[in-house]
């Protein structure tokens, strides 16, 4: 779908309700950090869309920056994902097992996305990234390794001689190599 199309989906689509939340960080006066999405709480919902605020425990409108790992794993139901424009972080196995999750909202803030974020998402097809092409080959994403094995010591040199050099490819998140990424796709 492009993202013209999905801009009406992001825009109609209300903030889901009922997230369990966490602190993002540990630091002094907690009543004004940011929250992470911890859960969805067993909603059924199809269209997930995180805010880009919520309230804490204390009353206070603070900004969600991240989703914790494993937040919606093992979730079968939902279609979308639609992550707030705070987002910064996404925690391992954040998505792991929503193999309905077709379509995803990615912010520019997002830096990382770790190893198994997006293990068994075989149904996604369109990642929606807010930022450039140049932006989203910055991210690291852990979808390969490089292991290299060294032999005997190079005769005269601290250097180990170096029998063989491969790539491993990890399993968790072939999902992002196999969907179509959409770029500056802001919705606002």
């Amino acid at each position: 779908m492009n993202f013209n199309e999905y801009k009406n989906v992001i825009e109609s689509a209300p903030e889901t309700s009922g997230f369990e939340y966490k602190l993002a960080v540990a630091w002094l006066h907690p009543e004004w950090l940011p929250l992470a999405v911890v859960s969805l709480n067993n909603s059924t919902d199809t269209i997930i869309k995180v805010p880009d605020m919520a309230v804490n425990r204390y009353g206070k409108s603070v900004p969600v920056t991240a989703i914790a790992g494993n937040a919606f794993k093992g979730n079968t139901t939902v279609k979308d994902i639609i992550l707030g424009s705070n987002i910064e972080r996404i925690g391992a196995g954040a998505f792991a097992g929503c193999t309905a999750l077709e379509r995803i909202t990615i912010p520019k803030k997002v830096s990382m996305i770790p190893l198994g974020a997006f293990d068994g998402c075989t149904s996604l097809a369109d990642i929606y990234y807010e930022g450039t092409p140049e932006e989203w080959e910055k991210i690291e994403k852990y979808t390969e390794k490089r292991e290299v094995e060294f032999g005997n010591l190079v005769p005269g040199s601290p250097v180990m001689e170096i029998v063989e050099e491969r790539l491993i490819r990890l399993h968790g998140n072939e999902a992002l190599s196999l969907a179509d990424i959409h770029f500056n796709c802001k919705a606002v």
